[in-house]
């Protein structure tokens, strides 16, 4: 017991006088002191399993309806152009609502704004399944993407703000290989779901069949989460920000006896903390401000040196990473469908295959969707091909996050950085030059699945690079520019793959190069 005690209080405190009010008094350890007081274990173990959670509620969001609208196209009497706008509804939220969740991550904190988005999105989803009109889904698909891009960043945020410096970029890899089977949970769920052929008759105009299910499935994590976050503390970083020393010190003693249980006593008394910055909250006039000038003084900081330098360089990485995964990944079951069924596939490179097929071409562009349905009779049938694709991809994505993880407690994440670039930008390459489908197949998952890591990467840096203040506020303006991209690559990818194939793969392959030489600019 000596020995324990011994242990826990050996890390030695550090006191200021605070004569002098001019300058910065720190009281107390330190915050990365007494994070590792607190210990690494079962707290941040389902921390990780949580977060990871969240990012799938994101995932299943923004991907699910892939699957959900071509089993609902006979009941909602939807065409292509409808499906494209619902479709197109929640990354528009995702869009507009992005940078407004970062602000308020800074502002009313992590568990906060994660509680209400996923709760929220959760019971947006939960009216979708017995909605009926076009328009109405259109408009809860839109309030679905405004709570839904929040957790994506949110959750890589408080489960950084938790973990320890060297094991920071493991946990934030493992939460988002878990997000990332989210593509495999949907393809899981949907197959399964629509396997079946029921009908529940409510009224002459409204029935509800299997599809309407997938709405609550996809939807099941983030209401999970959202209400486990109820039982889980705010991040003591962002409170000691906010001058809450005290009730940071609950939350690492929370952590604590989560890790050790009461076989040991937690040696932290005192945290360091910023008495000038603590002053200035308390101190906070309650005038009102517009809601302009609040969001400008929050963005400020990141507009000066170097955090500008890693604002522009993770936003133009992240948005390659949005261009690779998001464009190639959503055309990736129609472009390998063209090269398996196509008869000149020996001998012949893809790009090739693609632009001599007679159904594409440059005058009539009939890939209108990666999932394809007919248009002169209602079918709403689902080929087995689709869920196989993605499914595969999930897994593919979880499983390359997951041993990227394991990686990472050797590498840095700059060092993964640099390997996926490069390897992702190679296989785009490549793709140029394999004429054997199978590979073709291998090479376009391997692009897919690197430039993906990428995202997790620049973000768990993003977390030790930024101040607490500006931290979510960063991250959800790198995530800004992602979606801009993902929006933008999902309309031109399937444009140009057809009638500039070539140019397009050079095009993003060199993307991937630059941004693995912008990796020299981040700390």
């Amino acid at each position: 017991m000596e020995d324990e005690k011994c242990k826990s209080e050996s890390i030695p405190l550090t006191t200021i006088d605070a004569g002098d009010k001019q300058t910065k008094v720190l009281i107390g350890h330190s915050y990365d002191d007494a994070l590792k007081e607190a210990g690494f274990g079962r707290a941040q173990i389902w921390m990780t399993v949580l977060c990871g959670f969240s990012v799938m509620a994101s995932a299943n969001e923004s991907m699910g309806m892939g699957i959900i609208l071509p089993a609902s196209q006979c009941d909602l009497e939807l065409d292509m152009s409808r499906k494209g706008i619902i479709s197109g509804a929640v990354f528009m939220g995702i869009m507009v609502s992005t940078y407004y969740w970062g602000y308020q991550t800074d502002i009313r904190g992590r568990k906060a704004v994660l509680k209400v988005t996923l709760l929220a999105a959760a019971g947006c989803s939960f009216v979708a399944t017995f909605v009926n009109q076009f328009e109405l889904l259109v408009v809860l698909r839109f309030l679905i993407g405004l709570f839904i891009s929040a957790p994506s960043s949110a959750a890589i945020v408080y489960l950084g703000e938790f973990c320890p410096a060297n094991r920071r970029g493991q946990m934030i890899g493992y939460a988002c290989a878990i997000g990332g089977l989210g593509f495999g949970y949907v393809a899981v769920f949907g197959w399964w779901i629509l396997s079946y052929e029921w009908t529940i008759v409510v009224t002459e105009s409204f029935t509800i069949r299997p599809w309407r299910l997938l709405f609550l499935v996809n939807t099941l994590p983030g209401f999970i989460s959202g209400l486990v976050f109820c039982l889980y503390p705010e991040t003591p970083k962002f409170l000691l920000s906010q001058g809450k020393p005290e009730e940071a010190l609950n939350a690492l003693r929370w952590v604590h006896k989560q890790n050790k249980g009461f076989r040991e006593r937690f040696g932290v008394q005192k945290l360091q903390y910023d008495v000038k910055q603590q002053e200035a909250v308390e101190n906070e006039p309650e005038e009102k401000t517009s809601i302009l000038k609040k969001l400008w003084t929050q963005i400020s900081p990141l507009t000066r040196l170097p955090h500008s330098i890693y604002l522009i360089a993770c936003s133009i990485q992240t948005a390659t990473a949005y261009i690779t995964y998001g464009g190639l990944g959503v055309w990736f079951p129609q472009i390998m469908n063209i090269v398996f069924k196509s008869e000149v596939t020996t001998g012949t490179p893809i790009c090739s295959i693609i632009q001599i097929q007679p159904s594409v071409n440059a005058s009539s562009v009939n890939i209108t969707s990666p999932i394809e349905v007919a248009a002169a009779e209602c079918n709403d049938a689902l080929p087995q091909e689709v869920f196989v694709y993605t499914l595969v991809s999930g897994l593919m994505c979880g499983g390359y996050m997951l041993l990227s993880s394991i990686i990472l407690s050797q590498l840095t994440e700059k060092t993964m950085i640099y390997v996926n670039m490069i390897t992702a930008g190679c296989a785009g390459i490549g793709l140029q030059y394999i004429t054997h489908s199978y590979v073709v197949a291998a090479l376009f998952c391997v692009q897919i699945v690197a430039a993906s890591l990428c995202i997790v990467l620049v973000r768990s840096i993003q977390v030790a690079a930024f101040p607490t203040q500006v931290r979510a506020t960063a991250i959800s303006l790198t995530n800004l520019a992602g979606r801009i991209g993902l929006i933008i690559s999902n309309v031109v990818t399937g444009l140009l793959i057809v009638q500039q194939c070539t140019f397009t793969l050079y095009t993003i392959a060199t993307l991937l190069f630059v941004s693995a030489g912008l990796n020299a600019l981040l700390p």
